[in-house]
């Protein structure tokens, strides 16, 4: 069996699981983590201009590769269209690599899109960077989990 007690694997799950303390970067990534969740609620796209860097890459749910112009599009569709009821960010894990972390979790949002309730259940990998004194995300990956129900294309614009 490849989990038996004792080996390589069980060994480097469990320095991964908060046995070692938070560096300074890591708990800097928490806090604009925390920051993001609560500027996504919003849909301030002014915000989300500024976390987003400029080269970002987007992987989408349905498996496109976006660039920032196709993501702030969305945000401001997003913006005139949706109210975003409740947002739970789950299990959030964070890796630092100098001005390079990562960043991932589970995330779910409640929200109505022009009268339609939808559901939103993802997980999400942020890779942030920090460039001249500041932290920004330069790619994104998300995918779509049990349960998520996005809403109908012509919903999205």
């Amino acid at each position: 069996m490849i989990l038996l007690k004792g080996t390589r694997l069980e060994q480097m799950n469990s320095s991964t699981k908060g046995n070692q303390p938070m560096n300074e970067v890591e708990q800097e990534i928490r806090k604009l983590e925390e920051e993001l969740t609560q500027t996504e609620m919003r849909l301030d796209v002014d915000a989300l201009d500024r976390i987003y860097a400029d080269d970002i890459m987007v992987t989408a749910p349905i498996g496109i590769c976006v660039d920032k112009p196709a993501v702030m599009s969305e945000v401001r569709q997003a913006a005139d269209k949706a109210t975003i009821g409740k947002y739970d960010k789950d299990d959030l894990k964070v890796r630092a690599f100098g001005d390079t972390a990562v960043s991932s979790y589970r995330m779910t949002a409640w929200a109505t899109v022009e009268g339609m309730e939808i559901k939103r259940q993802l997980c999400i990998t942020n890779v942030w960077m920090k460039r001249n004194g500041k932290w920004q995300i330069v790619a994104r990956h998300t995918a779509s989990l049990p349960g998520d129900t996005p809403p109908a294309p012509e919903t999205c614009g």
